[in-house]
């Protein structure tokens, strides 16, 4: 029943995160503090009534080391967003084992590997994004004095937006710079995550081409539900290469 219990805690807690990552880019700390709370009192409830063996202990600290340092190294090289590490702890609190046995390492590690793998279909939005513009005959690399390779790689990393539709992004940084008929692209903005939003400049025509931050935390819930799915995904590729 507990593990039922410490399921939909997590699918709750990381709903409504995702939602608010959606809608505002930012999360209700009180969010973290309930979900940690409440996941806190099942794992002390764990310890004194079901009292694990001090091998499951000892395995599940010695599997928690990489999930540890991989959270640290995120933080110190701001790969992640505050609220996108505060979700994999209070994760990791709530639900330290997978409810059926699927995970070696914790489900919240297991969950971030899924979700970075999820990321990976964002450049194919992107593509799709500006083939779209392309099939409606807008010239979005009109003015831009770059090779094809450039060309693909921006559509990529980066989307072109109308000026008046750039404002529906909470946070972006602009991807190009200089003037028709020498316009650049900026594909080193597709390597940092905004945290503001950069100024539109008024004299580059009616498109401008930006890197949008992408909230992480519907990518993190995606990589819950296959954790609980499909198991661990080390352990899934071991036997795959077996």
């Amino acid at each position: 029943m507990f593990e039922e219990i410490r399921v939909l805690l997590s699918l709750l807690i990381l709903s409504i995160a995702a939602i608010q990552d959606m809608r505002d880019r930012e999360v209700d700390d009180y969010l973290w503090m309930v979900g940690i709370s409440l996941g806190g009192a099942l794992d002390a409830y764990a310890l004194v009534v079901e009292r694990p063996t001090s091998t499951l202990l000892v395995r599940y600290l010695r599997f928690s080391i990489p999930f540890i340092i991989v959270l640290l190294a995120s933080w110190g090289l701001k790969l992640m967003g505050e609220a996108d590490i505060l979700a994999l702890i209070t994760l990791a609190v709530i639900q330290p084992l997978h409810p059926a046995g699927k995970c070696v390492f914790p489900p919240a590690f297991c969950s971030m590997i899924y979700s970075n793998l999820l990321i990976l279909l964002v450049p194919i939005i992107f593509l799709l994004w500006n083939a779209a513009h392309l099939l409606k005959g807008e010239r979005i690399f009109d003015g831009f004095n770059e090779p094809l390779s450039r060309k693909i790689a921006a559509s990529i990393l980066a989307i072109a937006v109308r000026k008046e539709s750039a404002e529906k992004f909470k946070y972006f940084t602009i991807a190009e710079k200089g003037s028709p008929p020498k316009k650049r692209f900026k594909l080193a903005s597709a390597l940092s995550i905004p945290e503001k939003r950069e100024g539109v400049p008024e004299s580059r025509g009616p498109l401008i081409w930006i890197c949008p931050s992408i909230p992480l935390l519907p990518f993190i819930l995606g990589g819950y539900l296959l954790t609980m799915w499909v198991g661990d995904p080390i352990l899934l590729l071991v036997n795959l290469i077996r």
